[in-house]
C-alpha cells in the first residue's frame, strides 16, 4: 500500500507532504549518514604530512625571522639545522657567509633591501621568548622583562637589577637567594624562566 499524500495536522493548519518530497528527504538523510563513514575510511588510508617547517618534534628550536624590518614569523626546526638551511626552506632567502647551527630563541634578521641580503643574528624579545616557553638571560633582562615572569613584581625586579649592578653579573641562579624574600621555593618557580647566559667578550 502506497500513500501518495501524507496529511499532518499542525495547530489549525493542514500541511501536505507529497511522496516525491518524502523520497528526497530520505535520500538526503541517507547521504548525511554515509558521509562520516566515507570520511573515516578516506582519512585512515591517506597519510597526513606535517609541513616542513611545522612543529613536528618535541625538542624543536623556535627561531624568529625578520625580513626587511618586518617579522616573517617563528619557525620550528629540528636540532642541528643551520641558519642557511632555514633561510632556504622558508623561501625568504639571504645567506650567512659563515653558516652555523641554530640555537633556540634566536632571531635572524634579513636585510632584503641590500643586494647581498645580509643576515644578522640577534635575540628574540623577552616577551616572545617567555610566550614560547623559553627562558631569558638574567644578565640581560630589563625591569620590564623581569615583571613578565610570574612571581616577580616591580619591587623584586628592582632588587634583582640592583644586585646585578652591585655584583657586576650573576654567575648562577642561586645568587638570587641573597635577595630578601627569595628562598628555595620561590627560586624554583623562577628557574624555568631565567638562565645565566655566557659572559660577553
Amino acid at each position: 500500500m502506497t500513500l501518495s499524500v501524507w496529511k499532518i495536522k499542525r495547530k489549525n493548519s493542514l500541511m501536505t507532504i507529497s511522496e516525491s518530497k518524502i523520497k528526497g528527504l530520505t535520500a538526503v538523510c541517507l547521504m548525511l549518514a554515509v558521509i562520516p563513514f566515507i570520511s573515516f575510511f578516506f582519512n585512515s588510508f591517506s597519510e597526513y604530512k606535517i609541513p616542513e617547517l611545522g612543529s613536528k618534534c618535541d625538542d624543536c628550536l623556535a627561531i624568529e625571522i625578520v625580513d626587511g624590518g618586518h617579522s616573517a614569523g617563528v619557525y620550528y626546526v629540528a636540532p642541528g639545522t643551520t641558519a642557511n638551511q632555514l633561510l632556504k626552506s622558508s623561501g625568504i632567502g639571504g645567506q650567512f657567509k659563515n653558516d652555523f647551527q641554530l640555537k633556540a630563541g634566536i632571531k635572524l634578521m634579513i636585510d632584503s633591501v641590500s643586494k647581498n641580503k645580509d643576515a644578522v643574528v640577534a635575540q628574540m624579545k623577552a616577551a616572545d621568548r617567555l610566550s614560547l616557553g623559553l627562558p631569558i638571560d638574567i644578565n640581560r633582562a630589563t625591569e620590564d622583562d623581569l615583571i613578565l615572569i610570574k612571581g616577580i613584581g616591580p619591587k623584586t625586579a628592582q632588587n634583582i637589577l640592583e644586585m646585578r649592578k652591585k655584583i657586576k653579573r650573576f654567575e648562577n641562579i642561586e645568587q638570587l637567594m641573597e635577595i630578601k624574600g627569595i628562598k628555595e621555593k620561590r627560586l624554583a618557580q623562577f628557574r624555568k624562566y631565567l638562565y645565566v647566559g655566557k659572559r660577553q667578550e
